[in-house]
């Protein structure tokens, strides 16, 4: 890169400006003003016209092109009007002289004939497929002038005498040009051949004057043979395990049915049978898995709505204004002719037509904010109609808080349960005690896997195992492999699942324990739960401890993660948060030096002159690449998530969202920093200039060098292929892979040919991975950067919104065959999750408005200004528009929320009914009240823990608040 070491400046501003576009949404609002500073530009540059007028046009249509020339640099004109350059924006006013703009396009129009010899300087309007005659069949760059964009038609041996770097003629590009060697540095100019003087670094000169890598030999061959025949293992490897025989046959039958029982189901009908959803059952409407659920679907039709509307916009301005704008800044770079053709048309065509884009910005900025704003209002109104309408779980249950740390020797559910009836509370049913037991969750949870064994044996009886076949020596390799791989119990016992536990030490464990602060005690009524919350509201003593109240809840019962109660302080949490961010950076981290270092060193080291461009494998890496990098952020921002401790799953999958959003931000801010950094190399590298011919390399001022249509050209071009279909498309298509087909494929597989799988192993091998609340931090990520493409000439912005809808109509799709088809059931129950998702739509909206301010800079009547002062104004506006779009979303759209009816919709649904359809309650859900139940509290029937897919081995208990048990019809099946 020229004189990175010189500007200090200069790189402090990219590198604002880069994270101002890319990370957490820095942007702003727009602002107006700076007419008078417009017309001194406008005088400014009229009195240059005839001098400039068919320089090469480089700079977009948004920021004012600050051509400040360096010391030295100005050889190609004269002092006085290097100065005047240096000092004016380039910028046409829309609107201004057309006498100036016809002398333009007529001074410079090529000559129909081209001759040998003679020089003309090309624009706009020059037709880039003239060829010159087939005496003189090459144009050169002239470079003996002082002028710029100007050819001449020479002949093959007069080329290195116009421009001594391009001394070869290439017939089939008709241009004089330098050699084409792949990691070239520097040509050899002695000779009209493809040969290299100097290597790039990394890359060695041999004798025929190519450049070879330098760590490249026989080791990669080897390499290569390795991977080759491991993936001939691999492969008859799964071709074994097909054709093997079904020897154990019955139990996967067994856990396939276990897995079918798992899926979202609706209430029981007529005969007691809970059959599935259908598959065209509306998600927008009907709650199938909560209404976080109902409301994540309507996130995901909202945001497909929207980018069909922003679509609409710019084609209708297409199709009505101006059919340029199909295509603006989206034609490919060419020769050094055909490249200053195409800037000198880009840049004229911006400037007719800036007045779309700001119109555009307007329409789509002001549409889009109340759009969110009428969004936020029914997504509010939804879930609070689906509260009115429906009671559930945690319509009958309030949390205790504030309980002191208690053993477990005492019946501390007994004795809450008194003490609230105490207060004068009525119909309680019972008290589940959230228990601090992190530290024996393995044990609880082998005690429990133990428990049901038990229950299915007492039903079923006692599986048998198959016996273990003949095979031969390959496929018995193949076997014993697969039980070291995928820790396969090989014994003669049946399934992992056997655990010897002994109720007695199980039941000093369950002594041992304390209670954590929390615990929910549980209505018959709503009206009773109401009552007792107030009667509560001054608080009561337990165990000698004061303080102690009652709150209303928003989560159900299979929400609560019981395991992190008593280790998830606030402290705690933050603590962990912290240490989080610093995990997603490493990954960060290490995603760029592995995956995305090598091609960023390839991008950056390609040889672009006389219109090169890397194949198409590179765009199949890139789309790779930011695949790997995505779901790299998904597995740690997942895992951190999960360590960080929180008590309700909503609360988990909103932070995961907000982690996730930000970590793909990181890679994204990224490719961006790079992309900028490379095309500054490439165009500098190539000579490219300002529209008033100042080169690339001396313009000193990061928003001007930001702004010119090289630049412009190329980041729009990436932004488009990271978001569509790297980002938008491709990992999607993917998706059904990874979580559905091939563990479901390997896990029929592993169980049908391994008798010694049996039981709770055998179905976790064909069960359905869990659904998560990531998606918003999908939807979210791509209208990030559906929104950034508005910074750069506008011929990309239909397609990538036509792509972006119709990839979130695929994903639409996909989650709503996966909702009800390909994961176990779930709840969620907040609106927390939703609320954070609108939330972050505040400061992406706020990136339109940056970029309003941004395109209307020195626009007639707006501001005209520069460097960091643009830079700051921008940022300021983003911070008032996202102020204010957080104070709308927590002031102002509450206040149209639904009222409560005044009739209860679901009056005289009780604890008791809900539980003959529901099996999950704040009871069986507590895996240490179960235990308890059992072992300490000596329940008869005990209450049963629930497993989702197990509901026919659970009990009725009335007394002890357990009233589901599957019809007898359904148990047989």
């Amino acid at each position: 890169m020229v004189g990175l070491c010189s500007r200090p400046s200069l790189l402090a501003n990219e590198a604002l400006l880069a994270a101002l576009l890319v990370v957490s949404a820095f942007g702003g609002a727009s602002a107006a003003g700076g007419f008078g500073s417009f017309r001194r530009a406008v005088r400014l540059r009229a009195g240059d016209a005839d001098s400039n007028s068919n320089a090469l046009a480089l700079n977009t249509d948004s920021l004012p092109e600050q051509a400040s020339v360096g010391k030295g640099n100005a050889t190609s004109m004269s002092l006085a009007a290097a100065s005047i350059v240096a000092a004016k924006p380039i910028r046409i006013a829309r609107g201004g002289d057309m006498t100036h703009r016809r002398r333009r396009s007529t001074k410079s129009t090529l000559p129909s004939h081209l001759h040998c010899g003679a020089t003309a300087k090309v624009n706009s309007g020059s037709n880039k497929d003239d060829k010159c005659p087939d005496e003189c069949p090459f144009f050169a760059q002239d470079r003996t002038d002082k002028d710029f964009c100007t050819f001449s038609c020479v002949k093959e041996p007069a080329c290195a005498s116009m421009y001594p770097t391009t001394q070869i003629g290439d017939k089939e590009l008709g241009v004089c040009r330098s050699c084409i060697v792949d990691g070239c540095k520097e040509c050899d100019t002695s000779v009209m051949e493809d040969k290299c003087k100097t290597c790039q670094a990394g890359y060695v000169l041999t004798g025929d004057g190519m450049c070879h890598f330098k760590y490249a030999g026989d080791w990669m061959y080897y390499v290569a043979g390795v991977f080759a025949v491991l993936g001939v293992i691999v492969v008859i490897w799964v071709l074994d395990m097909i054709i093997r025989p079904a020897n154990n046959a019955e139990v996967l039958d067994q856990a396939l049915e276990a897995r079918e029982k798992q899926k979202f189901r609706m209430k029981k009908d007529a005969t007691g049978v809970r059959p599935l959803f259908p598959m065209f059952t509306n998600l927008l409407r009907t709650q199938v898995a909560g209404p976080g659920m109902q409301l994540h679907f309507n996130f995901q039709f909202a945001l497909i709505f929207w980018a069909a509307f922003v679509a609409l916009v710019w084609i209708c301005f297409a199709q009505f204004i101006d059919p340029a704008l199909w295509v603006l800044g989206t034609r490919r770079f060419g020769t050094a002719r055909e490249n200053c053709i195409l800037v000198a048309w880009g840049y004229e065509t911006q400037q007719r037509l800036m007045w779309t884009k700001v119109l555009f910005l307007y329409i789509t900025y002001i549409g889009s904010f109340l759009m969110c704003m009428a969004y936020g209002v029914y997504q509010l109104r939804a879930f609070q109609d689906a509260d009115y309408q429906h009671k559930t779980m945690k319509d009958f249950a309030a949390m205790i808080v504030g309980l002191p740390s208690v053993e477990g020797s005492k019946n501390v559910e007994g004795d809450l349960k008194a003490r609230i009836e105490d207060l004068g509370a009525q119909s309680v049913v019972g008290v589940s005690v959230a228990w601090d037991y992190q530290e024996h969750e393995e044990s609880i949870k082998q005690a429990l896997d133990a428990d049901l064994e038990a229950r299915m044996i007492a039903v079923a009886g006692s599986p048998e195992r198959a016996p273990l076949p003949e095979m031969n020596p390959v496929r018995k390799s193949f076997y014993t492999l697969e039980q070291m791989v995928f820790g396969l119990d090989s014994g003669n016992g049946g399934g992992s699942d056997e655990i010897d536990s002994k109720e007695e030490e199980l039941r000093e464990l369950l002594n041992g324990l304390r209670t954590s602060q929390r615990a929910f005690v549980v209505f018959e009524t709503q009206e009773a739960r109401d009552q007792a919350v107030e009667l509560a509201a001054g608080g009561f003593e337990y165990e000698h401890q004061g303080g102690i109240v009652l709150w209303t809840l928003d989560a159900e019962p299979d929400t609560v993660q019981w395991v992190n109660y008593g280790h998830a302080t606030a402290a705690e949490k933050t603590l962990k948060l912290l240490a989080g961010f610093g995990f997603i950076i490493l990954a960060c981290l290490f995603w760029a030096v592995i995956f995305y270092a090598p091609y960023a060193y390839y991008v950056m080291t390609f040889n672009y002159e006389n219109g090169r461009q890397p194949g198409p494998m590179l765009s199949i890496s890139f789309s790779m690449i930011v695949v790997v990098g995505n779901a790299i952020m998904y597995e740690v921002c997942a895992q951190v998530s999960d360590w960080v401790g929180f008590r309700f799953k909503d609360n988990r999958e909103a932070c995961y969202m907000i982690l996730y959003t930000v970590a793909c931000m990181f890679n994204v801010a990224l490719d961006f920093i790079t992309t900028y950094y490379t095309a500054e190399k490439v165009m500098e590298g190539l000579g490219f200039r300002t529209y008033f011919g100042v080169p690339l390399e001396d313009v000193t001022e990061f928003t001007a060098k930001f702004e010119t249509y090289g630049m412009q050209r190329s980041l729009a071009e990436n932004t488009y292929a990271y978001a569509f279909p790297s980002t938008y498309l491709i990992p999607f298509l993917i998706e059904p892979f990874p979580t559905i087909i091939a563990p479901l494929f390997l896990g029929r597989l592993i169980v049908r040919s391994h008798p010694e799988v049996m039981g709770r192993d055998a179905e976790e091998w064909v069960g359905m991975a869990p659904m998560e609340m990531g998606r918003y931090a999908d939807l979210l990520l791509n209208t990030i950067l559906g929104i950034l493409i508005f910074y750069f000439p506008g011929g990309y912005t239909w397609m990538l919104f036509l792509g972006m809808a119709g990839s979130h109509v695929w994903i639409y799709v996909f989650d709503h065959y996966r909702v009800l088809r390909s994961i176990p059931a779930c709840t969620f129950a907040s609106f927390d999750v939703e609320w954070w998702a609108q939330a972050i739509m505040a400061p992406i909206i706020g990136i339109m408005a940056a970029c309003l301010v941004f395109k209307s800079n020195c626009e007639p009547g707006y501001h005209c200004l520069r460097g960091p002062s643009l830079i700051l104004i921008c940022f300021a506006g983003w911070l008032v528009h996202t102020v204010f779009h957080l104070i709308f979303l927590t002031y102002v759209v509450p206040k149209f929320g639904k009222p409560e009816p005044a009739e209860d919709p679901a009056a005289g649904e009780t604890f008791a009914s809900l539980c003959h359809h529901v099996p999950c309650s704040w009871f069986t859900s507590n895996p240490v009240h179960c235990l308890r139940s059992k072992l300490k509290l000596q329940h008869n029937p005990p209450c049963s823990f629930y497993f989702l897919g197990k509901e026919k081995y659970m009990k009725t208990n009335k007394a002890i608040g357990c009233y589901f048990e599957e019809a007898s019809d359904e148990k047989s099946k």
